[in-house]
């Protein structure tokens, strides 16, 4: 048994078995990967046993914003395991691995995914990063509060959604993703194939743009169109970066009589249920599968990157980790500030100022967990006096959440 990068002439193997675990696209879209993804000698690992490839992963080096900084990031897919040799822990073996090689290799901060086996990455330190929601209904039910701003010479232009798109929507995206957390900066292929579909053996999304009335582009939304078994709008992405935006694209969706019913998925980072006249007509669900996942891989790096702009004087504290997976994190740290930033340096300290596991860590920095719900949990003991640090460290503007998926 090794572990070691996949090799170009295993491509097909490597192929063969994502598409045999997850189905979706074809072996032959899935070659394509490896053109424009990914490089093999870094972002590929598979746990080998001779010729014979037993699990596999790709990293997808991407950044996320958090708090309004960009954070290098290690995203896992196409975990999987041959059916032959499954439950025997040789995923769990390669992942340990991956961890290791995402640090000395790729010199990534945290690492994401979307799990569908979550008690396996859970168990490794990976946590829940966000909360997303689904509001259903008739097109009716997603008018406008008249309390939310109007743009009166606003205007709403739909079409498909073209390749060159990109362009045109990356800066109100950028614009809007910055100072929140979770949202991935999303490099050029993921553009075309993910949001705006192309490049995919699947239908392009249909694309709303609101203009307001001094002619800017101030906000989109990408969506989908069904007819069958019934008429239906699955909206993948709406924003706006000012009121008068979500006004008139919940009133363009609200126009849709033909259809019997629309659904938006979306994250408590914008407040759906105020903007919208009767939130009572809609089904709300909160989405428990196929959750945005985040593992802190070098705790210091992660730290020293959070800006530092909430507390003035901060009090020093000493915070103590505890990983099994990653023994470079696993220990006693000196966390404070200096000149805007945290500083965050390994101690020797018999009785720190508070304790923490690595997953707790990694769901209190994303957002996910606030100071004193870790410490309900059982997750997380302070000192009182290092609370207040604490909860500076941890601080984010708007709940965590990401649209996209890989």
């Amino acid at each position: 048994m090794e572990i070691r990068p996949l090799r170009p002439t295993e491509i097909p193997r490597f192929v063969e078995l994502s598409y045999y675990a997850f189905n979706g696209r074809s072996p032959d879209n899935r070659s394509t990967d490896f053109e424009r993804r990914l490089d093999l000698e870094h972002q590929v690992l598979v746990l080998a046993d001779g010729s014979e490839i037993i699990s596999q992963v790709a990293i997808y080096t991407f950044d996320y914003w958090f708090n309004g900084v960009p954070f290098p990031a290690g995203g896992l897919a196409n975990v999987a395991t041959v059916p032959e040799r499954a439950r025997q822990g040789h995923a769990n073996q390669l992942l340990r691995a991956t961890i290791a090689w995402m640090r000395e290799q790729l010199g990534v901060s945290i690492s994401t995914l979307y799990p569908t086996i979550y008690p396996l990455y859970h168990q490794l330190g990976w946590e829940v990063a966000e909360e997303a929601y689904r509001l259903v209904g008739v097109p009716n039910a997603f008018r406008p509060s008249q309390l939310l701003p109007a743009d009166p010479g606003g205007r709403v232009v739909r079409r498909v959604a073209e390749i060159t798109d990109v362009e045109r929507l990356e800066p109100i995206y950028r614009a809007f993703a910055e100072p929140r957390s979770g949202y991935l900066v999303r490099p050029r292929w993921y553009w075309e194939d993910m949001v705006l579909r192309h490049s995919l053996a699947t239908q392009p999304r249909h694309l709303a743009l609101w203009y307001g009335s001094n002619g800017q582009l101030g906000g989109y939304a990408l969506y989908s169109t069904e007819q069958l078994p019934e008429r239906r709008i699955q909206i993948y992405e709406l924003l706006a970066l000012r009121p008068e935006g979500y006004h008139a694209l919940l009133t363009f969706f609200a126009a849709h009589h033909l259809y019997k019913e629309l659904e938006l998925t979306g994250g408590r980072d914008v407040a759906w249920l105020a903007m919208i006249a009767d939130p009572h007509q809609l089904t709300i669900t909160q989405r428990v599968r196929g959750h945005f996942l985040l593992r802190i891989v070098d705790f210091p790096q992660a730290i020293s990157r959070r800006p530092a702009r909430l507390l003035n004087p901060c009090a020093e504290i000493t915070l103590a980790v505890s990983d099994s997976v990653a023994p470079w994190n696993d220990g006693v740290w000196k966390i404070s500030q200096n000149s805007g930033c945290w500083t965050c340096e390994p101690v020797s300290k018999s009785e720190p100022d508070a304790e923490v596991d690595i997953g707790a860590a990694s769901a209190l920095f994303a957002g996910a967990l606030s100071v004193r719900q870790a410490i309900d949990l059982g997750r997380l003991s302070a000192k009182v006096t290092a609370l207040p640090t604490l909860e500076a460290l941890f601080a984010t503007t708007y709940p965590p959440h990401s649209n996209d998926h890989f």
